[in-house]
């Protein structure tokens, strides 16, 4: 069984279930985390919004793409 990561957030606990997430959020969670598991959530916002606008452009771009096979 996978042992979940476990970070701070001003002074309150989360564990996340590692098994529940996939490898690459996993190490990018790790990244934001300091020695003793503590995550600024200012930091945590903003990869949450990079996350986010990555997400969209995939998303527009795809799209895209399905409307220009389809008017072939």
């Amino acid at each position: 069984m996978d042992s979940p990561f476990r970070v701070c957030i001003y002074g309150r606990f989360y564990e996340i279930p590692s098994k529940d997430i996939s490898s690459e959020t996993l190490a990018k969670l790790k990244n934001l985390a300091d020695d003793s598991g503590n995550v600024n959530p200012r930091d945590l916002l903003v990869a949450f919004l990079e996350s986010s606008e990555e997400t969209q452009s995939l998303k527009q771009n795809i799209q895209c793409a399905i409307t220009k096979l389809k008017s072939r």
